[in-house]
């Protein structure tokens, strides 16, 4: 099992440190990782988001509806209450929190999961696992999110605030319309040909390692820095929010295979999305690729926890 989730992460880890070489030696800069930032935000990530949820077939998630609504109301939940507790109990900006609250609530589901999650829970309960997880990135996480980045900018510029005009600046986004436009589809049966589809996967699947590699710069950059956000935000994504998740389940009385399919799903290590972000709207962009790196590291121990853990009945 240990080599499950060393062969999942070490991709990650790899990439990760390739980026970080480049910008040792002066291959990318700061310049460069806005256009790859760009990239990944208006075509790589919505790409891969689309074509992920329009392969989905409703029969599996109509069958697995338990599983769905589980890792998708326990992402939310934790994406608010971990905002809750950074804005107002640690007194945090907006932005900061926003960003905080994604690093918690929104684990690297679609990319890890996929290459870890089938031989742990099998691959019907990984793709309902991997869907639900979209639709609370894509639904809620990443829209509140870019909505209150969004907001601390406009304030920052000096311009005047309108909730419509960030609600319609966030659906404007692709990361936000590609994704809603799939799930869409999928609800209505409208079947796109699988060609299509893999081409536009062909820039899809780079959305995970051209992320990777801009983080990896990003932390050159900034350089690693372990302050107390990065730690809580580690301890709570890696270990808090799995455990309280198998609380909250447990107690909720639901079966043994939906806790486990739902805890190993939520231990997986933060997502790219929050150096996306980060770096998108330039905000605390050292915190969230320190956070990046160190979870995905912890993971490999902490995972390993959980596996075991869930193992026993």
């Amino acid at each position: 099992m240990l080599s499950t989730i060393i062969a999942a992460m070490l991709p990650l880890i790899v990439v990760f440190v390739l980026g970080y070489r480049a910008g040792w030696h002066h291959d990318f800069d700061g310049t460069h990782v806005a256009v790859l930032n760009r990239l990944v935000m208006l075509y790589a990530f919505p790409l891969n988001l689309f074509v992920g949820i329009a392969h989905m077939p409703r029969t599996i998630l109509a069958g697995q509806m338990p599983l769905a609504a589980s890792v998708f109301g326990l992402m939310c939940a934790s994406f608010a209450v971990a905002y809750g507790v950074s804005r107002y109990g640690a007194r945090r900006g907006g932005a900061a929190a926003a960003l905080q609250g994604l690093a918690i609530g929104a684990p690297s589901v679609p990319f890890i999961g996929s290459a870890m999650l089938p031989v742990l829970i099998g691959h019907d309960s990984t793709a309902v696992a991997i869907s639900a997880a979209v639709f609370a990135m894509v639904l809620v996480q990443t829209p509140v999110c870019m909505m209150m980045l969004g907001h601390d900018a406009t304030v920052a510029d000096g311009a005047p605030v309108s909730f419509v005009g960030q609600v319609s600046a966030a659906l404007k986004e692709p990361i936000v319309w590609a994704p809603l436009l799939a799930t869409v589809l999928v609800v209505l049966n409208v079947h796109i040909p699988r060609s299509l589809l893999g081409a536009m996967g062909l820039l899809g699947n780079a959305a995970t390692g051209v992320a990777l590699f801009a983080s990896g710069v990003v932390l050159f950059l900034q350089r690693v820095r372990v302050t107390l956000p990065v730690v809580m935000t580690v301890l709570a994504r890696n270990i808090v929010v799995p455990a309280g998740a198998w609380l909250v389940l447990a107690v909720l009385g639901l079966p043994h295979d939906v806790i486990r399919a739902t805890v190993l799903t939520l231990s997986i290590p933060v997502g790219t999305v929050v150096v996306i972000l980060a770096v998108r709207f330039r905000t605390d962009e050292q915190e969230a690729a320190s956070t990046l790196f160190l979870s995905a590291v912890a993971s490999v121990l902490t995972m390993v926890l959980f596996i075991l853990l869930t193992t026993r009945h």
